[in-house]
């Protein structure tokens, strides 16, 4: 079988260059404060003198008092050896101040390994512990929410899809984790293609296609606390990355103006 490496030059055919006007919305059509990932990727001429208009509204949460990013100074960095065995030693202190968490994880693999490490720690705590998979989405957050509103500590653990579509207004969330910044791997074969087909241009994949696409995860993951306008919590991002790296700070001015606390 065959597949298009890039499919923006088809959409233009069929669909742009067809229409008379289009009106294209979402929260999360920006990656690192522009967009210009986004017109690459559905084949949009993003110059202004072709006509096209962009406009980013503000917000209604009062990001500055409500909600707080955390960003703790950690040992290693995501990809060392040390680091699922850290994050278990760690996490701990990141949950025993709140009652409704959340902890989103890059893979399932050391996702399950943190939870069977962390199990017999959080029973003795009195924390109920739900990971994504054990259970239909349905039942865990049904659990979720019975847990949170008799003053229970709840934890639910999750992968990518936990960062997208979940919705936990009022006090169903007021602590997320992210334990890393969420990079895609190219895996598949039109991926990897991709990834040459923009090297042999001389061009960059990583931060061509690899940090704009964590840019929009990363925003869809932290937008997962506030979902009302009275909402108020905390997103902790356990990756030193975000500081020692050069794209990072790109990665933090894309989030929502949270108050902010670095530890570095």
């Amino acid at each position: 079988s065959v597949s298009p490496l890039e499919i923006g030059w088809q959409l233009d055919q069929q669909i742009w260059s067809r229409c008379i006007g289009a009106v294209l919305v979402s929260a999360t059509m920006r990656a690192l404060n522009s967009f210009h990932y986004f017109c690459h990727q559905v084949g949009i001429d993003g110059k202004p003198e072709s006509g096209t208009q962009f406009l980013a509204l503000a917000s209604p949460f009062d990001y500055q008092n409500q909600a707080e990013l955390l960003i703790p100074a950690m040992k290693y960095e995501p990809s060392a050896p040390q680091f699922t065995e850290y994050l278990i030693e760690i996490l701990p202190k990141y949950l025993e101040d709140k009652k409704a968490n959340l902890v989103l994880f890059s893979s399932y693999w050391q996702m399950n390994q943190v939870a069977e490490a962390l199990s017999s720690e959080f029973i003795k705590r009195g924390w109920a512990l739900q990971v994504q998979g054990e259970s239909s989405r349905q039942e865990i957050l049904k659990k979720h929410k019975k847990l949170v509103e008799t003053n229970k500590t709840s934890v639910l653990f999750g992968t990518g899809s936990f960062s997208e579509g979940l919705d936990l207004p009022g006090e169903l969330l007021e602590n997320l984790v992210i334990t890393k910044i969420p990079f895609g791997v190219p895996t598949s074969p039109v991926e990897q293609a991709h990834s040459e087909y923009i090297e042999k241009k001389g061009g960059n994949p990583f931060m061509q296609i690899t940090v704009p696409d964590a840019s929009k995860k990363l925003i869809q993951s932290v937008g997962r606390l506030l979902r009302k306008e009275r909402d108020s919590g905390r997103v902790t991002i356990l990756d030193r990355r975000l500081v020692t790296k050069r794209y990072g700070q790109a990665l933090i001015d894309s989030l929502p103006p949270f108050k902010r606390k670095i530890e570095y």
